[in-house]
């Protein structure tokens, strides 16, 4: 069975969804891997899997973020501040901020955008394409 399908009967059967990020975390040669986790418009969840040096271009959104380091180490940028997160690293980001990640290290980040956004300055190029694994309307 595959994950999609997995995660997809667990959000059918109730209220409760577990997600492994382990396996969920896919690394890209080409530039960071996404997973779009669930979007319910109170929130969109999205992991981010980087080879070191990738990045995620300055950009902003129209939702308050968490991002937290799970693996690895990476530079947050915003407001003219750098900030070195390493695994167990939380950021909390007001909305309509410019932000950017850059990859020290291989590493896996997890993002949580409240509520789901309604403008995102990357929305074409990073989650078009990519359906979440859970969706409520």
């Amino acid at each position: 069975m595959n994950i999609a399908h997995e995660v997809s009967e667990a959000a059918e059967s109730g209220q409760l969804i577990e997600f492994d990020l382990r396996k969920l975390a896919r690394f890209n040669p080409d530039g960071p891997g996404v997973a779009v986790l669930a979007d319910t418009g109170a929130a969109r969840s999205v992991v981010f899997a980087f080879r070191a040096g990738q990045l995620l271009k300055e950009h902003r959104t129209s939702s308050q973020i968490l991002v937290q380091t799970l693996r690895g180490r990476i530079t947050f940028s915003a407001n003219g501040r750098d900030i070195e997160a390493r695994a167990g690293t939380l950021l909390h980001v007001e909305a309509d901020v410019l932000h950017s990640i850059v990859a020290r290290t291989d590493a896996v980040v997890l993002v949580v955008m409240t509520p789901s956004p309604v403008s995102h300055s990357l929305q074409h190029e990073v989650f078009d394409h990519i359906p979440p694994l859970v969706t409520r309307t």
